[in-house]
C-alpha cells in the first residue's frame, strides 16, 4: 500500500512539473512604436486649425526620430502643397512626448484630412 501511495506521489510531481513546464510565458504587450507614433502625430495636428484649402486631400509621410525623441519629416508625398506646408509647420522637429522609438527607422504614416 505505501509503495502505491508514494508511486502516485511521484506520478503527481512529474505530471505537474510536466504542466508547468508546458505553460506558455505571458508576453507583456508593449503598444507598437508606429502605433504610439501615429496617435501622437494625429493628437499634434489636431490642436492646429484646419484650413478649408487641405480639406479632402491625403498625404503619406515618411518620418523619423532622431536622438532626443523629436520627429523629424524626411518626405512628403502630396498633390496639395497647402498640405505640405501644414504638416511642416504642425509636426517637423516636434517632441514627441511618450514611446521609445529605434534610431534609423522610417517610419511611413498615411494622413487623409476630414471634408467636413
Amino acid at each position: 500500500m505505501k509503495k502505491s501511495i508514494y508511486a502516485l506521489m511521484v506520478m503527481m510531481v512529474f505530471n505537474i512539473g510536466y504542466v508547468l513546464a508546458n505553460t506558455p510565458e505571458v508576453e507583456v504587450h508593449e503598444p507598437k512604436a508606429l502605433k504610439v507614433l501615429t496617435s501622437q502625430i494625429y493628437e499634434m495636428l489636431g490642436t492646429n486649425v484646419i484650413p478649408n484649402e487641405i480639406r479632402g486631400s491625403k498625404a503619406e509621410v515618411r518620418v523619423a526620430v532622431d536622438d532626443g525623441n523629436y520627429l523629424r519629416i524626411l518626405s512628403i508625398e502630396t498633390e496639395n502643397e497647402a498640405l505640405k506646408d501644414f504638416l511642416k509647420s504642425a509636426i517637423d522637429f516636434e517632441k514627441l512626448s511618450k514611446g521609445t522609438f529605434e534610431k534609423g527607422i522610417v517610419y511611413r504614416i498615411p494622413i487623409e484630412v476630414a471634408k467636413r
